[in-house]
């Protein structure tokens, strides 16, 4: 796949997609570095009441910034051409819908603080909340360097905002200001970041706004709004039904446990997500180049993240008592289960990236909706058996719900189900093979009472071994492939390295 970069050159759009899923990846992994170090100069600057201001003040936003953007953002991305009067109608309701949220959690923190019986958390409150007017006035400007598929750009000035941000928190905190450090903080973060994507685009907004565009716009952000609500009610459903009905201590375990699951999975989702959505935007129109860059992503993510879900599941009782104790040996079967519905789950993982790219939002908003009406109730009925039966109703919908996801991508994109299962073929064969040799071998340890560490370690080491001899001795073709989009994709010194490994 050919695409035109920035500067008129000619490049290969997996080679371009690649590079923005490292850059993304690399912004992610940088941040959240650069945040645990200031977070370790903070913790002993700080006190614990500080933290925990903040974190009550947080709950108040934590539904709401679902509105922020109204998805207007996606629909500049998804357009196949869009002008500045689309540009500036999005700025403008972005930025009413920034000030209206800032009131209304505003609002809520005077009643959160009454509540909760701390009068302090509602001018924390207020405070934060300014975060929605400041992000909105960016948030075009964030939609702009993605449809360009600059990843670069944003994922510099995410890590500079970062580290002047955390410098300024420990400046303040030095100085005395207790919990206003840390809401100095997210605060600073916003504004340099915003600052910095304006000099980023050099674009500003003009002094227009036409309601015919803004209704073309939320024709596609609507829908999408929508599906981020029922997304929230399905992340949410399980840990309060576990909350309720078997309470903390069994909610401590489930969502430790579902945490462990979720970092792999959501974090690399969600970089793959944004890439594709963006690629895949730009090859409107061009069905044979759509469904090939489709098939191609599914390809290089299934082989990348189905072995990790299915190690994950073969060694997580070993996994968690090795790192986190014997204390939190009942999350070891959530794990599993869960490893087991995040498996199952990439084999459509990139159909909302598909059918928002194809502009079928509709089609992603249907899904939501099935996915609340499927995943609630069987939630409620895995109660009865406990945290492993709450696991267990996951993975029952997620297999329940993938033949619809199928059935959506298809009508979007027109990917057929022969054509699906070719480009996932490496990765199934390669956990296939690997399952049947690590499952006898955790057997034989465990009836020969080995220790969980040198059991994991073994394990481990046998799994990766087995897909990545399967892979190369079946699919070398497939590898070679995605060692190549990484070469092309990396800066040249790495690129040459990644060039000798292969």
């Amino acid at each position: 796949m050919v695409d035109r970069d920035a500067n008129g050159g000619t490049q290969r759009m997996d080679t371009v997609a690649v590079r923005g899923a490292i850059w993304l990846a690399g912004d992610q992994i940088g941040s959240r570095i650069i945040d645990l170090g200031f977070a370790v100069v903070l913790a002993r600057l700080l006190l614990p009441e500080h933290f925990g201001l903040l974190a009550m003040a947080a709950t108040s936003a934590a539904f709401f910034r679902l509105f922020a953007n109204l998805g207007l953002g996606a629909a500049i991305v998804q357009r196949r051409e869009v002008d500045d009067e689309y540009l500036s109608t999005a700025f403008w309701a972005n930025l009413v819908a920034g000030a209206v949220l800032f009131l209304i959690v505003a609002a809520s923190g005077e009643i959160l603080g009454i509540v909760l019986r701390e009068p302090r958390v509602g001018a924390v409150v207020l405070f934060l909340s300014l975060r929605f007017v400041i992000a909105a006035g960016s948030a075009t400007h964030v939609a702009m360097i993605s449809r360009r598929l600059d990843y670069r750009a944003l994922a510099l000035r995410s890590v500079a905002s970062t580290v002047i941000a955390g410098t300024v928190a420990v400046a303040l905190a030095s100085a005395g200001m207790g919990v206003w450090s840390l809401v100095g903080q997210e605060l600073v973060r916003t504004v340099a970041n915003t600052i910095l994507l304006y000099r980023a685009t050099g674009w500003r907004p003009r002094r227009r706004f036409s309601w015919a565009k803004f209704r073309d716009l939320w024709s596609f952000g609507g829908p999408l709004l929508l599906s981020r609500v029922f997304n929230y009610l399905i992340r949410n459903a399980d840990n309060l039904l576990v909350g309720r009905y078997l309470g903390a201590s069994n909610l401590g375990f489930y969502a430790f446990g579902f945490a462990i699951f979720a970092a792999p999975l959501n974090d690399f989702t969600a970089i793959v997500h944004r890439v594709m959505f963006s690629a895949l935007s730009r090859l409107q129109g061009d069905e044979r180049r759509f469904r090939r860059g489709f098939l191609l992503a599914t390809r290089y993510a299934t082989m990348i993240l189905m072995p990790v879900m299915t190690g994950l599941a073969l060694v997580a009782p070993f996994l968690v008592v090795v790192f986190f104790g014997t204390k939190w040996e009942p999350s070891g079967p959530v794990v599993s289960l869960l490893a087991l519905a995040g498996f199952v789950a990439m084999t459509t993982a990139l159909g909302p990236s598909g059918l928002q790219a194809s502009g079928r939002p509709e089609l992603h908003l249907k899904g939501s909706v099935l996915s609340v009406l499927v995943y609630v109730p069987a939630f409620a009925l895995g109660l009865r058996w406990g945290i492993v039966g709450v696991a267990s109703g996951y993975l029952a919908a997620t297999m329940v719900l993938a033949p619809f996801g199928y059935r959506f991508l298809r009508q979007a994109t027109g990917v057929t189900l022969p054509e699906l299962w070719e480009a996932m073929v490496p990765a199934i064969t390669g956990c296939a093979l690997m399952a049947a040799a690590v499952w006898p071998a955790r057997w034989a340890l465990q009836a020969a009472a080995v220790p969980a560490l040198p059991t994991l370690v073994v394990l481990v080491a046998l799994g990766g071994l087995v897909y990545v001899g399967v892979l190369w001795a079946m699919q070398r073709h497939a590898m070679l492939g995605l060692i190549g989009a990484v070469r092309e994709a990396l800066p040249r010194p790495f690129g040459r390295l990644v060039g000798v490994a292969e």
